[in-house]
């Protein structure tokens, strides 16, 4: 049981009735007291409470109600009975029961509650016990298309992690369904801790590059890639290089604008126009063998707001040092080091 996860979605379960925030969240127990939080009620601070997180069980109400008060060096001020709480994943309505009788204090990540304090009383019971959380045995989840563009946006959009679910699937492009579905599969492969507001990446840079390997694998083809050749001869002065807002550059030719390390062979281009519209503004014509590659883009636009913008802009880090890897040379493979060092400093 992951109990920072517990507590978070208890006191955001809560919410409509208590206010909480985590005030110590404790490595191991001190005292038999696992965290200590503080709740408030109708605009009154009821004070800290001593928290032990726990599963709840027919047999477990008896042995936690019999536990004698800590024992061993105080750590900590010993808490009044009535401020012990109990939480917990789940208490079923005839646990609830036995706890309000018995004067058993607990929140649970269902919204169900138990406060009996004086001149406070919250009971709340019956609300059904959440859905477990998918535990996929393998990285499979990693090779979604939809759960790409969740990453990709957890990785690029400062703070998105924290959002609400619907924040996030707008950032991503996706259904609502698939982003709460993807955050459910990163979460149980490690790469997502805590819950709602306390929610953060972990294992960022294994992501980042997981994320660069399944790419051209999983998304990159729904992209409708496609190469061309410009009408003058020279591709690499074309308006769509110089004087276009609705691309991003991606592969050799932004690692060049990054880096100025690589003299780019080719150009990839990732763009929000209509495809005809784009071909017939920059006078592109289709070409197997043609230096200039479009794919639509597949992430929102920073600067979508902003008119000042007209020349292109290079593609996120991390989307530059994909197309990079992915071409399997090695002048490409060489100067996506220094991209991925850039992306790692934050750059």
């Amino acid at each position: 049981m992951n109990k920072m996860a517990v507590i978070e979605q208890a006191l955001d379960a809560a919410m409509p009735v208590l206010q909480g925030k985590v005030l110590i969240l404790r490595g191991a127990k001190v005292n038999g007291v696992d965290a200590t939080v503080q709740l408030g009620w109708q605009g009154r601070d009821l004070g800290p409470f001593a928290v032990q997180v726990r599963p709840v069980e027919h047999n477990s109400l008896l042995w936690y109600r019999m536990e004698k008060e800590p024992k061993g060096p105080q750590q900590l001020k010993e808490p009044k009975r009535s401020q012990w709480l109990l939480i917990t994943s789940y208490v079923p309505p005839n646990l609830a029961l036995e706890c309000q009788r018995t004067g058993i204090n607990f929140l649970d990540t269902a919204g169900n509650v138990h406060l009996d304090l004086p001149g406070v009383h919250v009971f709340i019971t019956g609300k059904p016990r959440p859905k477990a959380p998918r535990t996929p045995s393998d990285q499979s989840a990693l090779r979604k298309a939809s759960t790409l563009r969740v990453i990709f946006a957890l990785l690029t959009v400062e703070g998105l992690a924290q959002q609400p679910v619907r924040a996030i699937a707008e950032a991503a492009g996706a259904a609502l369904g698939s982003a709460s579905n993807a955050i459910e599969e990163l979460a149980a492969l490690g790469f997502i801790a805590g819950e709602a507001r306390q929610r953060r990446l972990a294992n960022r840079e294994t992501l980042q590059r997981e994320w660069a390997r399944q790419y051209p694998i999983s998304l990159r083809g729904k992209l409708k890639p496609q190469r061309y050749t410009p009408v003058q001869s020279d591709w690499q002065e074309s308006s769509l290089l110089t004087d276009e807002p609705e691309v991003a550059l991606g592969g050799e030719v932004a690692a060049a604008a990054i880096t100025g390390y690589i003299n780019p062979a080719s150009a990839c281009i990732y763009s929000w126009m209509e495809r005809g519209q784009l071909l017939r503004k920059h006078r592109l014509r289709p070409d197997p063998d043609g230096p200039v590659e479009v794919l639509d883009a597949f992430w929102r636009r920073a600067d979508q707001e902003d008119a000042t913008v007209r020349v292109p802009a290079a593609a996120p880090l991390l989307l530059v040092y994909a197309d990079l890897m992915a071409s399997n040379e090695g002048r490409s493979v060489e100067v996506a080091g220094m991209v991925l060092e850039r992306l790692k400093n934050g750059a």
